[in-house]
Order: structure tokens, then C-alpha cells, then sequence
């Protein structure tokens, strides 16, 4: 009997496996091992320069913030660019951003140095990685795949998050300094730039199909952003996101210092927790996106952003322990639902030959939020103490939970199926 149903299941995977092409399984291959490369080190990036350095969490806010804020131009020419020169080089450009921070953390010990080289990645980094990567799995999929689609991308990312902070957790206890961690993440992100090389192909539609005259004839120019900009339906659904996206934005910079100072917890427990977060996620994120896919979607991120804001304001008012730990599941539930469901209605939005810039305004409006996170929660922490900054993260959430139900976006009649 249960070697039927063992069969069952691997043939049931194996059919689930091959509604997706061969070149977005690779894809999601390298976003699993370009994550376990940031995560050995950028997950203990505040850690290192409030502990290590001795640089104020205030300070550490307005730096990761303003690094974000200021790199938020170039993900309006990086959406542009992926139009016009195709999604691998952007995707490679990006990885390499984030391999040279990794690098510099562990080189470079002087401050303003370093805020340039946090500065660089925040621009040509991660979000030209986002940008590239979630406009491939647009082009590899069917509308009605993309949400599972999304969610099977962030399953690889997940399990490189839970995989890298572990990894640096051992290597930690041999170097505490943190420098063999930030090194051993620019090695791993160096083999994912191998990777896009030789293992990737590019995925932007017409492309392939067409000769590089007529290619390079049918490409957009490097403006366009004004169907973007007169999309009210996007820029409302942007502008609401914010609000969960202000508590999201903390989880791996402010979070980990306000459990420090609430509950005293060292960097070893943070990397247990931030393992644990990731493998709920990764373990979560396809089942729950499969379960809920036919649902609206609007509801669904009322839920995302009541879950991953409230789980993040309680792990800091209780006590730490067992508490601690499912809120930590409430909150990989919550992001689970917020990310593919948000890149699910963002393509939604998007006409095919805009794809590109829609998702690179996409970042620029994720990334927005992202850095107000630690821009304000710094200051907040500083300022409020643990508690009183964490019941600002709620009242985000929630307030970004009762106007979101309100916005309601569809899919474009001209879009593919």
C-alpha cells in the first residue's frame, strides 16, 4: 500500500512537473543556489555592522533605507533595459551586484566604503535580479500557471534562505568575525553567474523567433513608462501595498536587533529562526498556492499583510520561546500569499511587450516599501524601544489589510493565455 501511494505521488509530481518547460526548472534551480549565497551573508548584514562596528540602529535604518530609496531610478531604466536588451544580462548584471556587497562585507571594514558598496547593490543587485527573474517566469507561463508558477520560484528561493543562514550558522562558530561568512556568499553567488552563462537561455518573447534586425526593429526604446504611469489600477494596488510591505521590509534588518533587545536572543538563535521561516515557507508555499488559487485576490492579501504584521509586532511583545516560533510559521504563512499573489496581479496588468516595465515598476514599488522598513524602523527602535516601534508595524499591516479588499484589478483582454 504505501508503495502505491510513494508511486502515486512521484507520478503525480512528475505530471506536475512537466506542465512547466525545461528552462524555468533551471531558472528556479539558480534562484536556489543565488539565494543560499545571499543569505550566508546579507542575513546578518545589520548584525555585523550594529554589533561588529558599533554603528547605531538608527544609523544602520538611514543607510539601508536611503541605499534603497537611491537606487530606485535605475529600476526604471533596469525594467526598460530587460525590454531592450533581454532578461539574461539583467539577471546577470544583478547577480553579480550582490557578489561584490557579499564581498566587500568581508574585505572592507571602513564605513563609507561600505555604505557605497550597500548603495551599488541596492541599485544593480537584488532588484535587477527581481526584475529579470519574475519577468522569465512571466515569459515560460501561461496566465492561469503563473501564480503556482510564482510560487514554485519562491519555494527555490526559500529553501536557499533556510539552507544559507544555516550554513553560515557553522561557519560562525569557527569565525565569529563574520568574514568567512560574507565571503563563503559571494563564492556561492559567483557559481550561480557560471550558472546564467552556460545553463540559461533568454526567455523574452520574439526574441528567439526572429533575426537580430528585426529583433532589435521590434524592441521597445528605453521610454514607454507612460502606459505604466497612467495605469490606475497599478498604481493604487502599489501605492496599498506599501502599507504590509513597511513590516515586510524589517524582517531581515530591524527584526532581528528588535528580538536582541526585547529578549536578549544571539545571532545563533536569529539564524535558527530565520531557517525555520524559510523552511515554512518553502515546505508551505506551493500546497497553500495550489489551495488558494482560484481565490480573490484581494482577500487573499488582506491575509498576507494581517498575517506577516501582526506575527512580526507579537514575536517582539511575548515572551521569546515556543511564541516566538509560531509566529514565526504565521508569518512565513502570510508571505507565502503576498509575494506570488502580488506578482500574479501585477502580470495581470501587464501587456507583453511592457512586461519588462511593469515589473521593473514593480521593484521600484516593492523596494520603496522595502526600504521604509528599515529607514523608519531604525529610527522607530531607536526612539520607541522594541514594543512601541513593532505597534507601528501593526497598524500598517492592518490598515494595508481593510483598504486592499477595496481595489479590484483584472486580467487584460489582449493577454495571452
Amino acid at each position: 500500500m504505501h508503495r502505491l501511494r510513494l508511486g502515486f505521488l512521484i507520478q503525480r509530481a512528475s505530471q506536475e512537473g512537466a506542465a512547466f518547460p525545461r528552462q524555468f526548472w533551471l531558472l528556479s534551480l539558480g534562484v536556489f543556489v543565488y539565494s543560499i549565497g545571499v543569505e550566508c551573508a546579507l542575513a546578518f548584514e545589520t548584525l555585523y555592522l550594529n554589533g561588529k562596528l558599533g554603528v547605531s540602529m538608527t544609523t544602520v535604518g538611514f543607510i539601508l533605507g536611503l541605499a534603497v530609496f537611491a537606487g530606485l531610478p535605475f529600476q526604471i531604466v533596469g525594467g526598460a533595459l530587460t525590454d531592450r536588451l533581454g532578461r539574461r544580462p539583467i539577471l546577470f548584471f544583478g547577480v553579480a551586484g550582490s557578489a561584490t556587497l557579499c564581498a566587500a562585507l568581508g574585505l572592507v571594514h571602513d564605513l563609507t566604503q561600505l555604505v557605497a558598496f550597500i548603495a551599488w547593490e541596492a541599485a544593480f543587485g537584488w532588484p535587477m535580479f527581481l526584475t529579470a527573474s519574475n519577468a522569465m517566469v512571466a515569459d515560460l507561463t501561461s496566465l492561469e500557471q503563473r501564480t503556482e508558477a510564482f510560487g514554485v520560484t519562491r519555494v527555490a528561493l526559500n529553501a536557499g534562505v533556510a539552507v544559507g543562514p544555516l550554513l553560515s550558522g557553522f561557519v560562525l562558530v569557527l569565525d565569529p568575525s563574520f568574514r568567512s561568512s560574507f565571503l563563503l556568499g559571494a563564492t556561492i553567488c559567483c557559481a550561480f553567474l557560471v550558472f546564467i552563462v552556460f545553463a540559461l537561455e533568454e526567455t523574452q518573447p520574439g526574441r528567439t523567433q526572429t533575426t537580430p534586425d528585426e529583433s532589435a526593429r521590434r524592441r521597445p526604446s528605453l521610454g514607454g513608462y507612460g502606459v505604466v504611469l497612467r495605469d490606475r489600477r497599478f498604481l493604487l494596488f502599489g501605492l496599498v501595498t506599501l502599507l504590509p510591505l513597511y513590516g515586510f521590509g524589517q524582517l531581515w534588518s530591524i527584526f532581528p536587533v528588535a528580538l536582541e533587545k526585547a529578549h536578549g536572543t544571539p545571532p545563533e538563535s536569529w539564524s535558527r529562526l530565520l531557517a525555520l521561516y524559510a523552511l515554512s515557507v518553502t515546505l508551505l508555499q506551493y500546497p497553500i498556492v495550489r489551495l488558494v488559487r482560484r481565490r480573490d485576490s484581494m482577500h487573499l492579501m488582506a491575509a498576507a499583510s494581517t498575517l506577516v504584521s501582526v506575527g512580526l509586532g507579537a514575536a517582539v511583545w511575548l515572551p521569546f520561546g515556543w511564541a516566538t516560533r509560531g509566529l514565526v510559521l504565521a508569518i512565513s504563512l502570510g508571505v507565502t500569499l503576498l509575494i506570488p499573489i502580488s506578482l500574479t496581479v501585477v502580470s495581470r496588468l501587464a501587456p507583453t511587450e511592457l512586461r519588462g516595465r511593469y515589473m521593473g515598476a514593480w521593484t521600484f514599488v516593492w523596494l520603496g516599501g522595502y526600504a521604509l522598513g528599515p529607514l523608519f524602523g531604525g529610527l522607530a527602535l531607536d526612539v520607541l524601544g522594541p514594543k512601541g516601534a513593532y505597534v507601528l508595524v501593526i497598524v500598517a499591516g492592518l490598515g494595508g489589510a481593510a483598504l486592499v479588499p477595496l481595489l479590484r484589478t483584472g486580467r487584460r483582454p489582449t493577454e495571452p493565455l
